[in-house]
């Protein structure tokens, strides 16, 4: 069975909007990296740091103003424009309302965790769950838009991280009273998973380069991250830490997690094989899921990157 998704959404992206998608990826990780620079030399003064935030975003916000040709309020209304997308279609508007409920499910789920003081890795591994339901829509319904949202995720979640890693009042105390609690085994200081499940999820997205193709369809490889890090290392967790008995030597690892992780990356990678209208050999998908899963096995940190990378390719 072959499957073509809707991309009407992406012809009126494209008549729209040009190359403002591509200036205000630029612009964002350029801003990024600016005041991640800034708030690092001072650090000591976190309280600045909010200035720092104001006055970058400031002129990020003129800079792209400039590169569209537009002024302030016209770059705010093209900026809302982006957003709504086509009069034309309704895919946008059904797939945002979507990732709202994701986004509004993962605040209370969050909120509910930290009310009860532990988290699970059963707690942990809902958000792969949320972030890999917003990947798989965007990428069917709406490629081109989810590539911007994925770079600009991106840029939010260092972002996020920096204010609470920092502590920048008033928004360091909040952050840390919500997000220490999810706090993985493989992080540090640095709360670096969550950046690690945003990247390791839309890496195949962000990677392509005919996302802006009108005729844009995609590929099993574009699920490597759903496949690696949304079922199968979430599978190896569960399965592991409530069934685990036999132990990898040299990890804490277990066999039946590395089970779990292989029978259901390789269940879900030929099931969506089958809609796929170029579809990979079965031969590449038992590869994938057995080299990923014994990889899994004996990885103590960057799981969520590292594995959907591998994934994407073999695949």
């Amino acid at each position: 069975m072959e499957l073509v998704f809707p991309c009407e959404g992406n012809v009126a992206m494209e008549i729209m909007f040009g190359d403002e998608y591509g200036n205000l990826v630029v612009v964002a990780t350029v801003s990024t990296a600016t005041i991640l620079a800034f708030s690092w030399i001072l650090r000591r003064h976190p309280i600045v740091i909010n200035a720092v935030f104001a006055v970058v975003i400031s002129i990020a916000i003129f800079a792209f103003s400039n590169l569209v040709n537009r002024s302030i309020f016209g770059t705010l209304e093209l900026l809302f424009q982006m957003v709504i997308g086509s009069n034309n279609s309704w895919n946008r508007v059904y797939m945002v309302a979507f990732w709202l409920a994701m986004v509004a499910i993962s605040v209370i789920f969050c909120v509910y965790v930290t009310s009860i003081g532990r988290s699970s890795t059963v707690h942990r591994k809902f958000f792969h769950l949320t972030v890999s339901l917003i990947y798989i829509s965007g990428i069917l319904f709406d490629p081109l838009f989810s590539w911007l949202c994925a770079w600009l995720w991106l840029c939010i979640f260092i972002l996020t991280e920096l204010l609470r890693y920092l502590n920048v009042p008033p928004w360091g105390a909040v952050l840390n009273e919500h997000l220490l609690i999810f706090k993985d085994v493989q992080d540090s200081e640095l709360l670096l998973t969550p950046i690690y499940l945003l990247v390791g999820i839309f890496l195949p997205l962000m990677l392509s380069q005919n996302v802006a193709d009108l005729d844009f369809q995609p590929k099993l490889a574009h699920f490597a991250g759903v496949a690696a890090v949304g079922v199968g290392d979430s599978m190896a967790a569960i399965v592991g830490s409530t069934w685990g008995k036999t132990k990898w030597t040299g990890s804490e690892k277990s066999l039946e997690g590395t089970l779990a992780m292989m029978f259901s990356m390789l269940t879900f990678l030929l099931i969506t094989n089958t809609f796929i209208l170029d579809p990979s050999s079965v031969v590449s998908i038992i590869s994938v899921s057995l080299i990923a899963s014994l990889i899994e096995a004996y990885l103590t940190a960057m799981d969520n990157f590292i594995l959907p990378f591998i994934t994407y390719l073999i695949l």
